[in-house]
């Protein structure tokens, strides 16, 4: 039997001990801030050590986003669309 996680459940857990956030310059033109603001924005979340998840949920992430995740088994996500570390932030 398969067990299903709520969205309220993923808010009510604790994640943060599961993931990192850091920034870095984005790329391409960028006018006046090009090469000088952090606002890249790139998550790594800790797949195989998550106890959120059961292993074969953890199996069909695996799958499903295999070219998303790193030799050590993180969840890498990034964002730069946005010209604020913020909204970059919240967007990953």
């Amino acid at each position: 039997m398969e067990q299903t996680i709520t969205a309220e459940a993923l808010q009510n857990s604790s994640l943060e001990s599961f993931y990192e956030l850091s920034a870095t310059r984005s790329g391409g033109a960028g006018g006046q801030n090009v090469n000088k603001v952090n606002t890249k924005m790139e998550l790594r979340f800790f797949l195989d050590a998550c106890t959120i998840f059961s292993e074969e949920q953890k199996a069909l992430i695996h799958k499903k986003l295999a070219n998303k995740i790193n030799s050590e088994g993180q969840l890498v996500l990034s964002s730069q669309t946005h010209r604020t570390q913020l909204a970059n932030k919240k967007a990953v």
